[in-house]
């Protein structure tokens, strides 16, 4: 990362040397060569939505489609400037020419962050696809409206003052930061699941935001204006090489548009996770068959509660992985404990507790999991301090471990076990309020409870236990 964060500053760092020193910043007169580069990159952004087109058939995510419209415009808006070249269809400078950039820009950029943005209160998922799908086709044929006029009418954009410099500075600003903040949300998303296509996506959107900076501040045909034709063909380039690595390790284009848009992101942060790790997840699932299922609950509900709560993604992906293995203790525990119907005798209950301690030692000796030691530790304390192993109380219990017991509570609880039926999901809000501030963090659980009530998580009751278990929760 810190390698690719010294490559992203390079092209703004060659730019502002350009600029400083008017003297390096040679006039290089290359009307040719603007055209074959300028084609070049319209293409690559045309091929980065043909995929993008493609992998909406199978995933049916309008946040795809936004995107692909974000490319549809930096590459067809684009194509007017190259095909206006001097020397190609027209042997003057027309107005197209300098405005084409400026628009393909603006438009890819507000496509790009619309592209980030789930937005609540639009009625029913059909609709909201039934919606995209018509600004999809708007779009389309506006963009071709655009080149159609553009070459018919080439002096149709002289209204645009590109040669204002209070004009060029404002939507330089407006655009830069435009595509910084689709930058920083892909890079969110990066944080959280470590997928190639998102890195790709924030290092091409980085190089998109410099190329502006270089059209913004560049001076015609001069290196510093040169320069962000190149960064163009470099971000589309950069996209590209990321999709394809991801295409080829998963053989699938809709692994790529699932990670842009994380719809299954407890899926996503698999598939970005060190296979020894989730391998040892599925261990911990198999190791007690009674509560088959119950990791991966417990890590979902654990990762929309820290989702409510707002926790980084730094936090959230070490929060999933706490959940996915916060049960790694019971891998020593002896199989008939574990599958033992009915109640535990006192002995025995006091056998199981020591889970939570041999989860941590086996963390200590895990470089992946050593930070997870104190989560998988502390994930039966309770909020009054009558918890184990330590007796800890409130906020001295860390947080994730806290979220962790809200929701390995709530699957417990709406999960069958031999000797009770499964609770209902609105009996299970019942029970989580009364233990709220006793056994369980009142944030949590509100946290829980929000989400819930927003049905953003479906709730299915897994099947009847395949064998008896243990009569206590976790």
């Amino acid at each position: 990362m810190k390698l690719l964060g010294l490559i992203l500053i390079v092209p703004a760092a060659v730019l502002g040397a350009l600029l400083a020193s008017p003297g390096l910043d040679a006039v290089w007169m290359a009307p040719a060569f603007h055209f074959w580069v300028v084609s070049g990159a319209s293409l690559m952004a045309a091929a980065i939505c043909a995929l993008l087109i493609e992998s909406v058939r199978s995933v049916r995510e309008t946040r795809i489609m936004y995107l692909a419209l974000s490319f549809m415009a930096l590459g067809t808006l684009f194509s007017v400037h190259g095909l206006t070249t001097p020397g190609q269809l027209y042997n003057e400078v027309y107005a197209v020419l300098k405005a084409s950039p400026w628009a393909s820009t603006f438009v890819g950029a507000l496509f790009a962050v619309m592209s980030t943005i789930s937005v609540r209160g639009l009625g029913d998922e059909h609709a909201s696809r039934r919606l995209s799908t018509w600004v999809f086709a708007l779009a389309t044929a506006c963009f071709a409206a655009f080149i159609a006029v553009s070459l018919a009418f080439p002096t149709w954009l002289a209204w645009m003052p590109t040669a204002d410099q209070t004009f060029r500075y404002g939507l330089t600003a407006v655009i830069v930061g435009m595509l910084c903040f689709a930058a920083w949300r892909y890079y969110q998303s990066y944080q959280l699941a470590r997928l190639n296509p998102q890195l790709a996506m924030v290092a091409g959107l980085i190089f998109l935001a410099e190329a502006q900076l270089a059209l913004g501040l560049g001076r015609v045909y001069q290196y510093s204006w040169w320069e962000y034709h190149f960064l163009f063909l470099l971000a589309f380039g950069t996209i590209l090489i990321g999709w394809i690595w991801e295409y080829r390790r998963s053989n699938g284009l809709e692994a790529i548009a699932e990670a842009l848009v994380m719809r299954d992101a407890m899926a996503q942060l698999n598939r970005g996770r060190d296979q020894s790790l989730v391998r040892l997840a599925d261990e911990i699932e198999s190791f007690d068959i009674a509560t088959f299922g119950h990791v991966g609950r417990v890590a979902a509900y654990a990762y929309v509660i820290g989702k409510e709560l707002g926790l980084p993604p730094t936090t959230l992906r070490r929060l999933v992985l706490g959940a996915q293995m916060h049960d790694i203790g019971k891998i020593g525990l002896p199989l008939g404990l574990l599958m033992k119907p009915g109640k535990l005798t006192e002995a025995e209950f006091d056998r199981m507790k020591t889970h939570t301690v041999k989860g941590w030692d086996i963390a200590q000796q895990v470089k992946a999991l050593r930070d997870m030691g104190s989560i998988i530790r502390h994930h039966h304390e309770r909020f009054d301090g009558a918890g184990y192993p330590d007796g800890l109380p409130g906020e001295e219990i860390p947080l994730e471990s806290r979220i962790i017991s809200a929701a390995d509570t709530f699957d417990a609880v709406t999960s069958e076990r031999p000797y009770r039926g499964a609770m209902s999901v609105e009996e299970a809000k019942t029970e989580l309020r009364r233990v709220a501030g006793s056994q369980l963090d009142p944030r949590c659980v509100e946290a829980l409870l929000n989400v819930l009530e927003r049905r953003e998580i479906q709730v299915t009751p897994p099947a009847p236990a395949l064998a008896p278990e243990v009569a206590t929760a976790g």
